[in-house]
């Protein structure tokens, strides 16, 4: 049975890695014509339409609604403000560099506060592979960095979030319904963007979008938001937030082949050894018992 929820667990991180790897495509272009404010709300909204739909049982509870309240600023808000607003002031490589350093930040935080998820050697070395492979993805051969304080401490600011979100869904998980966690997320981050939402002018910008833009924008609100966080919660609750964070790394790797297949942006070689390299510094990470040994009855 253990087993089982394993492999669901993997299974449905590789789901959410898909889908948010093509999700920045989408993005590149609803960008261009709306704030990050506005394409955050109509993703929110979206998602949190579509998951009432599917659990419409109302729970409330003065005492229990802000843990839904920082778990949705970490993850949404927090998340997505910082990573939007670090693309608009440093080069989009060093972003995608720091914000998958994720599996590094949620390392170092299940260090101090989660004894059950300590890393082996084994596992450190697959993450620092990973993240090596990542540097080589992201640049694709051509191999240019600009620095720029402010953009690079907000990329790693999302990174240091995402980490945070999956230690304090771990927690919340065990003790609530992934629909409803879910659920009270979207809610909650639809409330915390608002002020950002009305500094923008509103949701005037929507006059620019095209039926094709409304397609990508429910591609986003409905798969890479409430279905891919669906699942994402429930990996978490299945193999811990340290597995599951290291198929972060993989994100780039999907940009990548999806931008070949969509945009017809060639790969390097570059590209094509970092991601080898991401996916096998991966495997190497998900590896917990020793190699060589066997287990007797």
């Amino acid at each position: 049975m253990n087993d089982k929820k394993q492999l669901k667990g993997h299974l449905l991180s590789i789901l959410c890695v898909i889908a948010w790897g093509t999700s920045y495509l989408v993005s590149k272009n609803l960008v261009e014509k709306i704030t990050p404010a506005q394409l955050m709300i109509l993703r929110f909204v979206i998602a949190w339409a579509a998951i009432w739909l599917l659990y419409p049982k109302w729970y409330f509870n003065w005492r229990e609604e802000g843990q839904f309240l920082v778990l949705a600023l970490v993850g949404n808000t927090l998340y997505y403000l910082a990573e939007n607003t670090a693309l608009r002031l440093t080069l989009a490589s060093n972003v995608s560099i720091l914000v998958s350093a994720a599996p590094i930040a949620s390392a170092l935080i299940l260090r101090f506060f989660e004894r059950d998820e300590r890393l082996s050697r084994r596992q450190i070395t697959g993450i620092g592979i990973a993240f090596f492979g990542v540097l080589f993805v992201v640049f694709n051969g051509v191999f240019v960095l600009k620095l720029n304080p402010l953009g690079d401490l907000l990329a790693l600011a999302a990174a240091f979030c995402w980490a945070l979100y999956g230690f304090l869904c771990k927690r919340i998980m065990d003790r609530y319904d992934t629909f409803l966690c879910t659920r009270k997320l979207m809610f909650y981050g639809m409330l915390t963007i608002t002020p950002l939402l009305l500094k923008d002018g509103g949701l005037k910008g929507i006059r620019l979008l095209q039926f094709k833009d409304f397609c990508g924008v429910a591609y986003l609100g409905l798969v890479c938001s409430a279905l891919c966080y669906l699942m994402w919660n429930e990996a978490i609750a299945e193999i811990g937030a340290m597995k599951a964070n290291l198929y972060v790394y993989a994100v780039p790797v999907v940009t990548m082949i999806a931008s070949a297949i969509f945009l017809s942006e060639g790969i390097t070689w570059g590209g094509a050894v970092g991601g080898m390299l991401v996916v096998g510094g991966m495997l190497l990470s998900s590896v917990t018992k020793p190699f060589g040994r066997s287990r007797h009855v």
